[in-house]
């Protein structure tokens, strides 16, 4: 296996002595896995809806969730407290402390299990969400309160709950992480239209009240899952998670696919900046009307939830590269539509799409590349590590978007920029297909 997975990696091999060694070949289709594990075939969804269930609710009930609300309220706290929107657009700077704050959630994960880590954002999230209803005009102390929900409720991520999942599904993984995935934009498509009528008529402040006490209730039910039988198996450190050696960073870093995978995520995630706190915007500045630009984030939200279902069964299905490179091509189009003369609803209607699309399948490829390479025993870690790509990307996607509308008040120029930057990182995955990297590293169940 060489550099290509990490049995091979002396630093790995203290921690994993009592682990058994296996390895999966060129990607195979669902029979063939079936066939190895029979009792992990079609019945998975009913064994363990239980984990799935959990982690999706965890998932969309917290800081993901933010993607989704922001957009709402963003017009709303720009008209009452004056802000401008370049001041708003450097608010995704905060997106920087992911840098910091996920790798350590992900790591924390693979040491201490995916319910410990879990509680502390899943509690606190609603907790900010009232303190922001409470606030003055100050952007500052709007700043300070997103930048501690942010450090602290990475733990409520994909990072830490896809863990579970991953740990409880073989043949269907896929599909078991796109529907975990897809619990975010779900929340958002019933949320968007709801609470943009409802902040219309109640305002901003008795929204995130609303909010809060709904992502309230979503935690209690959570973890009343993990803490169900067949979740708390998977919600568990592994056995060997009291010897996992400092070693495994070094051993991570030196992969070559580690290396591929980061920088096609960074290149590739250079658009998303828009769906964090601008995707209402960028619909506005094409003429459009509120209403409209509202269903358009409905309709990201579907097409989000439409991603992470087609790539799920697609990476059950096909070799994970491709799957990979297509999902991440797609914003290309969407995001020279933005860019061009047609700003009828229909056009903009099929960008919001096809960016939709694209996010949403990140959420299914991340993780099932980090299975498929690395195995569970290190998920959480590797996982934090690219999720730390996505956020520098963001973060700088949000700087440029600062700059140019300060420069020029217009989303074209950085529309043009992402979309060169998506078409690069796409092309990066197909590197995945070359034969040095076709054998994966140890499968999950090695590690439970």
């Amino acid at each position: 296996m060489g550099g290509d997975g990490l049995a091979g990696h002396e630093g790995l091999e203290a921690g994993r002595k009592v682990e058994r060694k296996t390895e999966r070949g060129p990607e195979q289709g669902p029979e063939q896995r079936a066939a190895r594990e029979p009792e992990q075939g079609p019945g998975e969804f009913r064994r363990h809806w239980r984990p799935l269930l959990a982690a999706s609710l965890g998932m969309g009930s917290a800081l993901s969730l933010n993607t989704y609300i922001l957009s709402i309220f963003a017009p709303y706290l720009i008209e009452e407290f004056g802000w401008s929107r370049s001041q708003w657009a450097m608010l995704g700077l905060v997106q920087m402390a992911v840098m910091v704050s996920i790798p350590i959630a992900g790591r924390l994960t693979d040491l201490y299990g995916v319910r410990r880590v879990a509680a502390v954002g899943a509690f606190s999230y609603p907790l900010f969400l009232l303190a922001i209803a409470g606030m003055n005009g100050s952007i500052g102390l709007y700043l300070a309160i997103y930048i501690a929900q942010t450090l602290i409720c990475s733990t409520t991520t994909a990072t830490v709950y896809s863990r579970v999942v991953a740990a409880a599904f073989k043949v269907h993984r896929g599909l078991a992480l796109g529907v975990t995935g897809s619990a975010p934009p779900l929340m958002g498509a019933l949320l968007s239209p709801l609470m943009s009528a409802f902040v219309a008529s109640h305002g901003w402040r008795a929204g995130y009240v609303t909010v809060a006490v709904i992502c309230a209730l979503c935690a209690v039910a959570t973890f009343a899952l993990l803490g169900s039988r067949d979740a708390a198996r998977y919600a568990q450190a592994g056995p060997a998670a009291a010897r996992r050696s400092p070693g495994d960073y070094r051993a991570i870093l030196t992969m070559p696919v580690f290396w591929i995978m980061f920088v096609a995520l960074f290149l590739a995630n250079l658009p998303f900046s828009l769906a964090a706190s601008q995707l209402k915007l960028v619909v506005l500045d094409q003429g459009l009307s509120d209403a409209t630009a509202a269903s358009m984030v409905s309709a990201f939200a579907i097409a989000s939830i439409l991603g992470r279902v087609f790539s799920g069964i697609a990476l059950d299905r096909l070799p994970s590269h491709l799957v990979a490179a297509v999902s991440f091509a797609l914003p290309v189009v969407g995001l020279l539509l933005l860019a061009s003369p047609y700003d009828s609803a229909l056009p903009v209607l099929v960008a919001i799409s096809l960016i939709g699309l694209s996010f949403g399948g990140e959420g299914d490829v991340m993780p099932y590349l980090v299975g498929r390479y690395f195995g569970i025993a290190v998920f959480g870690t590797v996982l934090g590590l690219l999720t730390a790509a996505v956020g520098a990307a963001m973060a700088l996607g949000n700087v440029l978007i600062a700059a140019v509308l300060a420069g020029s008040g217009s989303f074209t120029p950085y529309l043009l920029t992402a979309a060169a930057t998506a078409f690069a990182g796409s092309l990066l995955f197909l590197l995945l297909g070359l034969p040095r990297f076709r054998r994966a590293g140890p499968t999950a169940e090695a590690f439970i």
